[in-house]
């Protein structure tokens, strides 16, 4: 319970920062096609590769962001929380853009896996990530926090929460969001 409080701020933000993403999109949508094509352009060889590959690709990839994510939260919590902005801020671009092109019916199709299991993993290992900086600013303040032990504690969550969650993700994005995408 202690993390729910992080968990609604990250939450918050992170959905701030979709509509950021969307709104921005919105005034130029020429200027954020460049900027997805700019950030996603070394993915395309992934795209192409054995499905096994994809899928180690993405759980390897997701978890150390998950991990980093927690575990460079012990500064002021800034690393989470600026990644959840980047990340809100790209779906943004993406949904707005894509669903332009495709429709938004399709776009959520992708999404859908995301927004189920793997979103959710990432930000609950961001929240431990902020709860750890707030664990640091207190302990800052003089204040009677273990922070070799907090430490710990948010890394084994996330390694025993977040992980988990993250290889079905891939799984699913792999292999189940590719034929569900098809339908639309």
């Amino acid at each position: 319970m202690e993390f729910v409080k992080h968990l609604v701020i990250i939450s918050i933000v992170f959905i701030a920062s979709i509509a950021g993403g969307a709104y921005h999109a919105s005034l130029d949508v020429k200027q954020a096609e460049k900027k997805i094509e700019t950030t996603f352009q070394g993915f395309d060889i992934i795209k192409k590769a054995d499905p096994l590959v994809v899928f180690a690709f993405i759980f390897i990839n997701n978890s150390l962001k998950a991990l980093v994510a927690t575990a460079a939260g012990i500064f002021f919590g800034i690393f989470p929380l600026s990644f959840i902005v980047i990340n809100g801020y790209l779906i943004g671009l993406v949904v707005y853009v894509k669903g332009l092109e495709l429709g938004f019916g399709k776009v959520l199709l992708y999404l859908i896996p995301h927004g189920i299991l793997e979103i959710p993993a990432i930000l609950l290992a961001c929240s431990y990530g902020l709860w750890l900086g707030e664990r640091f600013v207190k302990k800052l303040r003089a204040e009677d926090v273990n922070l070799r032990a907090d430490f710990r504690r948010a890394l084994d969550k996330c390694i025993k929460r977040v992980v988990p969650i993250l290889f079905v993700a891939a799984i699913i994005e792999t292999f189940i969001t590719p034929i569900v995408a098809s339908t639309a």
